[in-house]
């Protein structure tokens, strides 16, 4: 019989082959996806002909030397003419010869096709253009040579080749550029109203690599350029990509959700396997601390996988081998593909290799090969949700969660399953606000104790409701007729689970009497807990049950744990803020603020001066419903990028310095950004964000405990008057203002503000007042000094806010009743009694209609931020992404007394629940994205 020639078992797939030069390409937003690659190249990428690649070898020669002996005498003004002599012929060559551009390339300067930098110090020109018959279908932008192209250069702009050039493009509204030294070739898409994309090759490893070689010359050859059919050209392949990557972050969030489900399932399957032998229940008392600690392991993962891909934590062996996350997804499936899935419920060593992991980063550690610096933040901190790595009295982990489990939650991040088709993903390719959106899609649940067996129906993925057996058997019993259960079970979801997608009634009536798989049914016994009567129950519901990621019907036992929506979900309004629109909204921002002469002086860019770098770092921006932190991640790189063109303006030795914008950022960080929200996880959310977009391998994360609060801004004070006045309308206040005597409202907001100028200052672990330690120790110091005046501010809402803050008698009485109560708390002489005051705070704050909260969270903003609200007079400028609700919506997800409250006390000055009193903001996509400079009452409104 004949050999099967090895050429012919190694042949792989397109997608493999595509899959395969893309992971060569540093790419950087939506760059090029697979599905649109293999529409116009089903086969894979054509290899380059033979004689273009003898052409490309022999041009290379007389460049690669000129790049060495530049290599070797930097700074030799000599050796730099030569090179640039060689590059240009090298490139020209690529172009002309090897992409086949050939007449349709225009080498030389392009008239009017410029860039230059915001403070109009560099000025940056297209060396040469493809033209075609709509006009120009390229540019091309050649610079000196550079270790990257995505490193800043050490000018007075602060921006890398890179985004210089999709500054060009963007200007002169053409979608696609080519930067290059000659070595470094990047392929930039800068389409209008899209997020730029971008890939780097080198060219030095062409004759090595030759599967990216011959893509990148196919996809810039003229022919996807200008030529050909235009529905194959590189820009409506690039179109195509974006919307691939908004399926692809899609896809992750509900995978996201399935596997946090899957987790709270193992929590819940540890707690009843420690109550059947007699140990302790492991699991906290709040049963919504398992959900966010469920999420928080989620984040956990997330955050490690995409510091690791982007070389942001140590490296080495050590740290591979001992904590590293980044491959544990192949040794798990190579162990499922050896023993089977099965066999990995036995173990659990990913999930002890993650607490480990997590621990390290937190406290730190060192060793011969490996130092790691306590890197801290309130993600990795242990003592936050103890349950995790709590040992019980066999001294054994009380919860563990199975190789099989982690196997599904790392598959559930790193490989997106859309349209049937398993796609690997990089985290080198995902945004930090696409991170952001995933995570916010888990915002809205919570964890619940199942009162009986419950089981979990089919429907959009991520977004399937769940319904007690005993319920579904009631209505099968009142509902004979399929169709007509299916109608009542849907009825049932949308009146219980208002934001689940069960399936349609016609796949419900249809899937109500299906058989089900023999792999189901077997796995039903373990599902059940071995409960054979109750597995007897389940068997005949098996077609309308979903599988979990272990493909194990969903069924929660009676007491167990399961995943379910809370009040506010059908209000979340988490929606995707796409980070060009998240930089154009901080742009016009901070534009005015960043510059002066500026924007609000004149017109004539060229006029415009930036500030220095101490002025810039005294902004104060806030998101007051921030998320996960997308709006405060687009102000963080602005005026990171200003403050690194002020410091090498200031200082030309800064010019070229690797670690200028990564200190820059911890500073903006540091001393700039402020961010509030109502939801406690959005808040994690959102330090998560700032970590990522700060973070520095040597040095601890960012401080910003102190930074991002949680609570309520449309309930909070924001005037001193108000604390002084003990009314939320101090010009008409009445009585005497004895309570200034009781507590020195000033002094108090002084002190405070002293603590939190000293919390500003950015983290050092080598300084005894700088560094974690203490950060946390002055944070615990000013919510002391500032719990009485908080405890007031609360009583000044809630005292108001159950007439909704409408002048008359009622509002006058309120007012009265809160300073007797005060008077009680803070007494001049005697014992004091709170007693009146929390019993009015707890009465008045708690909510009138369903919600998630217990009672309301004011935040008061003169209390939380008095740094800002005293010595800056208030924010600078206020982001972001409101969720917006109006008129009745307002009532019903908040209360009557809520909406009467804003429309009477918040209305002049920044309803956001409406959209109003926005007297200088600029409005964007029917009012969905608002942002307001420094001139708005709200920011500057004094105190």
């Amino acid at each position: 019989m004949a050999r099967v020639s090895s050429r012919r078992r190694t042949v792989i797939n397109a997608t493999d082959q595509h899959r395969a030069w893309l992971e060569l390409v540093d790419a950087e937003g939506p760059f090029l996806a697979i599905p649109p690659l293999k529409r116009v190249w089903p086969q894979g990428m054509p290899s380059l002909a033979r004689d273009r690649k003898e052409a490309l070898v022999d041009a290379r020669k007389d460049f690669e030397a000129a790049w060495e002996k530049h290599d070797r005498s930097p700074d030799s003004e000599s050796v730099l003419e030569s090179y640039r002599v060689a590059r240009d012929k090298w490139v020209e060559t690529i172009l002309r010869d090897i992409a086949g551009w050939a007449e349709s390339l225009s080498w030389g300067d392009v008239p009017g096709v410029e860039a230059q930098s915001p403070n109009h110090t560099v000025t940056i020109r297209a060396q040469a253009a493809l033209n075609g018959a709509d006009g120009i279908g390229a540019l091309i932008h050649t610079i000196d040579p550079v270790d990257s192209l995505r490193q800043t250069p050490g000018d007075l702009w602060a921006a890398n080749p890179i985004d210089r050039l999709e500054v060009m493009l963007r200007e002169n509204k053409i979608p696609i550029g080519i930067v290059t030294d000659g070595r470094w070739w990047g392929l930039v898409c800068a389409r209008e109203g899209a997020m730029a994309a971008s890939g780097v090759v080198d060219a030095l490893t062409w004759i090595e690599e030759p599967r990216t070689r011959d893509a990148f010359l196919t996809l810039i050859g003229r022919q996807y350029l200008v030529g050909g059919d235009p529905t194959e050209r590189l820009p409506v392949l690039f179109k195509d990509s974006v919307a691939e990557a908004e399926e692809i972050t899609e896809a992750l969030g509900a995978q996201v959700r399935r596997a946090v489900e899957l987790l709270i399932q193992s929590f819940s399957e540890s707690a009843t396997d420690a109550r059947r032998r007699g140990l302790s229940d492991p699991l906290p008392g709040r049963t919504h601390d398992s959900y966010e600690g469920a999420v928080t392991v989620m984040m956990r993962v997330v955050f490690l996988l995409f510091a690791e891909e982007r070389g942001l934590l140590p490296s080495g062996e050590l740290f591979e081998q001992g904590y590293g996350i980044a491959r544990e997804l192949d040794r798990l499936i190579g162990r499922e593909t050896e023993e089977s899935e099965e066999g990995l419920d036995s173990t659990s060593l990913t999930w002890h290799r993650l607490l480990a992991t997590s621990q390290a980063l937190y406290q730190g550690a060192s060793f011969e090969n490996l130092r790691m610096p306590a890197y801290g933040g309130s993600l990795f901190d242990p003592t936050r949700f103890p349950f995790l790595t709590d040992t019980n009295e066999q001294n054994a982990l009380a919860i563990t969660v199975s190789d099989r489990v982690m196997l599904h939650v790392l598959r559930s991040v790193q490989i997106a399953s859309i349209k049937g088709e398993a796609r690997r993903i990089s985290f080198r390719d995902i945004d930090v606000e696409q991170i952001g959106y995933i995570y916010e899609g888990l915002l809205g649940y919570t964890a619940a104790i199942a009162s009986e067996a419950t089981v979990g129906l089919k429907g959009t993925l991520g977004e399937e409701p769940e319904i007690s057996l005993a319920r579904l058997e009631a209505l099968a019993a009142e509902h004979t007729d399929p169709k007509k259960l299916a109608t009542a079970i849907r009825a049932f979801v949308e009146d219980d689970q208002p934001s689940s997608k069960p399936s349609s009634a016609a796949a419900i009536a249809k899937a109500a009497g299906a058989e089900a798989e023999p792999s189901v049914l077997s796995a039903l016994t373990q599902a059940v807990g071995g409960d054979l009567q109750l597995r007897d129950r389940v068997k005949p519901w098996l077609g309308l049950i979903r599988l979990d990621l272990r493909k194990r019907p969903f069924v929660v036992l009676e007491g167990g744990l399961l995943v379910k929506e809370t009040p506010s979900r059908k209000n979340a309004g988490a929606h995707y803020t796409p980070k060009s629109l998240a930089e154009e909204v901080v742009l016009h921002a901070l534009q005015p603020l960043c510059y002066s002469p500026g924007p609000r002086d004149t017109a004539a860019e060229e006029q415009w001066k930036l500030k220095s770098s101490d002025e810039l770092l005294e902004l104060k921006v806030a998101d007051i419903a921030c998320g996960s932190g997308a709006f405060l991640v687009a102000a963080a790189r602005y005026l990171s990028e200003r403050v690194v063109e002020a410091w090498t303006t200031e200082d030309p030795t800064n010019s070229g310095r690797k670690d200028l914008y990564t200190r820059a950022t911890r500073q903006v960080v540091a001393n700039c950004l402020y961010g509030a929200d109502i939801n406690d996880m959005a808040v994690e959310m959102c330090k998560l964000s700032l970590w990522l977009v700060s973070l520095d391998r040597d040095l601890p994360f960012s401080f910003v405990d102190d930074k991002v609060f949680n609570g309520n801004s449309l309930l909070g004070l924001t005037k001193i008057d108000q604390l002084r006045w003990l009314h939320i309308d101090p010009a008409k206040a009445r009585g005497e203002t004895f309570h200034g005597r009781l507590i020195d409202v000033d002094t108090i907001l002084r002190r405070a503000a002293e603590i939190r100028r000293r919390l500003l200052e950015e983290i050092d672990e080598t300084h005894p007042v700088r560094n974690s330690t203490a950060k946390r120790r002055q944070l615990a110091q000013f919510r002391e000094v500032t719990s009485n005046l908080r405890k007031l501010a609360h009583g000044v809402v809630a005292a108001g806010l159950p007439v909704g803050g409408k002048p008359g008698k009622a509002l006058d009485e309120a007012y009265e009743n809160l300073r007797l109560a005060a008077r009680a708390a803070y007494p001049d002489k005697g014992e004091a009694d709170s007693t009146f005051l929390e019993s009015l705070i707890d009465a008045g704050l708690k909510p009138t209609v369903e919600t998630d909260y217990e009672r309301w969270e004011p935040l008061h903003w003169i209390i939380e931020a008095p740094d800002v609200m005293i010595d800056n007079g208030g924010f600078d400028a206020v982001v972001g992404n409101p969720p917006f609700l109006g008129g009745k919506k307002i009532s019903g997800a908040m209360s009557t007394e809520v909406r009467e409250w804003l429309v009477n006390t918040a209305a002049a000055v920044c309803d956001l629940a409406a959209c109003r009193g926005y007297e200088d903001g600029h409005r964007v996509i029917d009012f969905k994205v608002c942002w307001i400079s420094k001139r708005t009452r709200w920011p500057r409104r004094g105190l």
